[in-house]
Order: structure tokens, then C-alpha cells, then sequence
């Protein structure tokens, strides 16, 4: 188990390793189907202890991994359940989960950027201005944000918009790795 888990630390370095050769600073996440392994519908009804037990373990290493090196990270999601996943993101980043910045449709924030509309685009456009905002000498960019998420239709505008992104697998989940470290 030790041994797996140190495997699958080493390969998530590679990863972020890569990401930063190719100048991404900011990982957008989808979270259903993506980060945990259901799809919670925007319902989900029982814990947020019992929905950190859906947390795929590569993601809890992805992220940890990014976060290390410096890697912006942003949760961007459809699912209105933005202050579960908060709780989901503190029990299992407890040291850095208030600096994910979580969007979702809770109506906690109105994009009114000249930006694409559709997909995950205005998500991750408001994540970006509040994480600039924090960080007054960063610059995030399309060019410097790779979306992950399930949904080839989310993938297809982002790419369409000139974001980088990936189509996670979720039956496959564990090839992510290997296809953000083929990443052109």
C-alpha cells in the first residue's frame, strides 16, 4: 500500500512537473464524475465526510501535488453544493483548501466578462479574477489554464475558447495522469 501510494506520488510530480514546463498555473477541476467518483446530481444528501470518501485518490494526490509547486487551483462545477464541496476540500486539504477557489451554480457570483458563456467558461473566467485579485503580480491566462472534467461538451468549448483542457475518462480515471504528462 505504502509503495502505491509513494508510485502514484512520484507519477502526479511527473504530471505537475509537465504542467509547469508547459506554463499552466491554474488547474480547473470539475468535481462530479471528475474529482470524486459519482455524479451527486447537485443532491447529494448524506455527509461531507461520506462525499471525501468519492475523492479519487489521484485527485487528492494531483491536487497536493500542484498546490506544491505552486499551481493555482480552482474547482469549477455545475453542482449548486459549492459550500459541501468547501467542507469536501477542508477535510481533505486542510492546510490549503481555503485557497481552492470553488465555483458553482449557487448564484454566489455573475460573470459579466466579454468571455465565452457557455460550458465551464464563465466558471473558470471568475475563479481567475479572484485569484488575480489576490495576487496582484499573477497572470493567468486561457493559454494558462487547463480544464479537467468528464464532459467531452465542457472540453470542446474550452478548447474551442483557446483553453487547454482534458476529457477525464471517469471508468478510466487513473490514465489522466498519463495524458496530461503526453499533454503537448
Amino acid at each position: 500500500m505504502m509503495s502505491r501510494k509513494f508510485g502514484q506520488r512520484q507519477t502526479c510530480e511527473e504530471a505537475v512537473s509537465h504542467l509547469l514546463n508547459k506554463g499552466i498555473n491554474f488547474l480547473a477541476l470539475d468535481f462530479d464524475q471528475t474529482i470524486i467518483d459519482i455524479h451527486t446530481g447537485g443532491r447529494f444528501k448524506g455527509t461531507t465526510t461520506e462525499l471525501a470518501r468519492h475523492v479519487r485518490p489521484m485527485f487528492a494526490q494531483l491536487i497536493t501535488c500542484a498546490h506544491d509547486a505552486g499551481i493555482n487551483i480552482g474547482i469549477v462545477t455545475f453542482s449548486p453544493q459549492v459550500q459541501q464541496i468547501g467542507h469536501v476540500m477542508e477535510i481533505m486539504f486542510p492546510e490549503f483548501a481555503h485557497e481552492i477557489v470553488i465555483r458553482g451554480r449557487d448564484r454566489s457570483f455573475h460573470y459579466e466578462g466579454n468571455g465565452m458563456k457557455e460550458g465551464k467558461q464563465p466558471f473558470m473566467a471568475s475563479a481567475v479574477e479572484e485569484i488575480m485579485t489576490k495576487n496582484t503580480n499573477l497572470v493567468i491566462t486561457k493559454n494558462t489554464t487547463l480544464l479537467v472534467d468528464d464532459d467531452a461538451d465542457n472540453i470542446e468549448l474550452a478548447l474551442r475558447d483557446g483553453v487547454r483542457a482534458i476529457v477525464l475518462d471517469p471508468d478510466r480515471s487513473q490514465l489522466l495522469v498519463r495524458d496530461i504528462i503526453s499533454m503537448p
